[in-house]
């Protein structure tokens, strides 16, 4: 379980420190909730960022807040990352 504060932390942080936390946070997240406070970050430049919170949007089926983070993003970091989410949403049901 994850707590607001750390939640908050990472929000605010910067780069370097929000790729920290997120690697921190990752294995302990455990409610749709906590993904949907996070999801903002898969805006991140970062690859490994965005690939880590699309992985996390997969796990609890989170489709809808994937699409939303998606706008406005190039076409092709949003083909990746929806190939990302459905490769392992696809996974899941096997």
């Amino acid at each position: 379980m994850v707590t607001s504060e750390e939640l908050e932390q990472f929000l605010a942080a910067d780069d370097r420190t929000r790729k920290q936390l997120l690697k921190d946070l990752f294995p302990r997240i455990e409610s749709a909730e906590e993904v949907r406070t996070i999801a903002p970050a898969l805006r991140d430049p970062s690859p490994r960022m965005a690939a880590r919170v699309t992985s996390l949007l997969a796990k609890f089926g989170l489709e809808e807040e994937l699409e939303k983070q998606l706008v406005g993003l190039k076409p092709g970091k949003v083909q990746l990352l929806r190939g990302q989410f459905q490769r392992i949403v696809g996974a899941d049901s096997d």
